[in-house]
């Protein structure tokens, strides 16, 4: 679809694994040229990483359409435990593909999905980065993690003030226990913790029963706090039980929030969502919107969280992406 909407049609893109800021990555480049305007791609949690079907497919339409493409493999991101280590890993890699001679402009565009568009957001706030990022795209990101918490755990949502009932997928509760567990002091109750998470398959319909049936005594009082938190049900009790979290995942939630520094955002952002996205509500962006000057939301039927998904009887929201994409590919540019 890339390559359709800009009329571009090169050479075949020439790809290669390599090793970028010290993480595995994929690098694809146009068939033809020695400098190119880049992109920086990063996938949602799948255990394929950029290995996964459709990554592999959109970075070489990507190449084709005439850019430099790095997709990297974070660590943590392939099983869904994001730490400030995914996000500082990122950040370098950004810099690392910026700075690569074969890269016009000295600069990159950024173009994540789900928690990779958050990780793509969160990478260019940061003040090392300024300059450097051309624009952001993503489809159906995070912007504020606590909100995330409370809606995986609670299944409700605080929209002007009230809360609101919001279902997603469980897949969603168990990226943010992994991540919250992550978050830990080193020691015993962190590793029992991850280890039980991380032994939950991603398809699991009830991810968090292993927690509900861990006795507390097991645990010292930072790990037993956030074992309440996630196996809590209740709305009215959210807030109690998340100040109750040791300041350290505290800290490590707001700094994995796109949120908390939304000032710093001077690259233009395009993000694409779906009205009832499976995982993440379409509102983090328009709160994203509210705070940073050039965040633009497409709100649009033709996706399924982060897939597109074309019917012939919904042909506003084809267009809708359409535009979107077109937009995007003019930015990156």
């Amino acid at each position: 679809m890339v390559g359709w909407l800009v009329g571009v049609a090169t050479d075949e893109p020439r790809a290669g694994e390599t090793m970028i800021a010290g993480q595995p990555t994929t690098l694809v480049r146009p068939g033809a040229g020695r400098s190119w305007p880049a992109v920086v791609f990063v996938n949602g949690v799948t255990r394929l990483g950029r290995h996964h079907p459709d990554v592999e497919r959109l970075a070489r339409a990507l190449a084709r359409a005439g850019y430099l493409v790095a997709v990297p493999d974070p660590p943590g991101l392939r099983q869904g435990t994001l730490t400030l280590r995914t996000l500082a890993a990122t950040t370098a890699v950004v810099r690392a593909v910026a700075e690569r001679s074969d890269v016009r402009g000295g600069r990159v565009a950024l173009f994540g999905v789900s928690v990779g568009a958050s990780l793509a957001l969160l990478a260019a706030e940061k003040p090392s980065l300024a300059g450097r990022i051309r624009a952001v795209a993503g489809l159906a990101p995070y912007t504020d993690l606590v909100h995330v918490v409370r809606l995986t755990t609670t299944a409700v949502y605080v929209k002007q003030g009230r809360f609101e009932r919001y279902r997603t997928k469980p897949f969603a509760a168990l990226v943010i226990a992994r991540s919250l567990a992550a978050a830990l002091t080193p020691g015993r109750d962190r590793t029992l913790l991850l280890a039980r998470l991380l032994a939950v398959p991603d398809d699991a319909p009830d991810p968090l029963a292993s927690l509900r049936a861990l006795h507390e005594s097991r645990l010292r009082p930072p790990a037993r706090a956030l074992v309440r938190l996630l196996v809590n049900r209740d709305p009215a009790r959210f807030d109690s039980l998340y100040a109750a979290l040791p300041q350290r995942v505290r800290l490590a939630a707001t700094m994995l929030s796109p949120i908390s520094a939304a000032a710093r955002l001077q690259a233009r952002v395009l993000i694409a969502s779906a009205p009832h996205d499976k995982y993440f509500p379409p509102d983090e962006t328009r709160a994203l919107a509210r705070r940073a000057p050039h965040v633009a939301l497409t709100v649009t039927p033709t996706l399924q969280h982060a897939i597109p998904h074309f019917s012939v009887g919904d042909f506003g929201g084809l267009f809708r992406f359409d535009g979107f994409l077109v937009r995007v590919l003019r930015l990156t540019g």
